[in-house]
C-alpha cells in the first residue's frame, strides 16, 4: 500500500480549478433573467453567470430573446 497519497492520482479526478476559473465558469455560455423594480414597474434584468447585470428589458420574453440572440443559454435559479 502506498503511504504517500500525493504520488497517487486517480485518472477520474476532476481537474484542479482556481477560484478565478470557478468564477468564470459559464460566463460566455449561460445567463439568467430576474424580475426587478424600475420606476415603480416590473422590468426583467439579464445577468451573466457571475451576477453581472448585462441589460434590462421591458418583458420577460424580450429578455429571453436577447439571450438567444447572443448565444446564451438561459438557466433557472431556484
Amino acid at each position: 500500500m502506498n503511504s504517500n497519497s500525493l504520488k497517487t492520482v486517480s485518472p477520474f479526478a476532476p481537474p484542479h480549478m482556481s477560484v478565478q476559473d470557478f468564477i468564470d465558469l459559464g460566463l460566455t455560455e449561460v445567463a439568467y433573467v430576474k424580475p426587478v423594480e424600475m420606476d415603480g414597474r416590473t422590468a426583467y434584468a439579464v445577468f451573466a453567470a457571475n451576477g453581472q447585470q448585462l441589460g434590462v428589458m421591458e418583458s420577460r420574453n424580450t429578455a429571453l430573446a436577447a439571450l438567444f440572440q447572443n448565444d446564451l443559454e438561459p438557466i433557472s435559479l431556484h
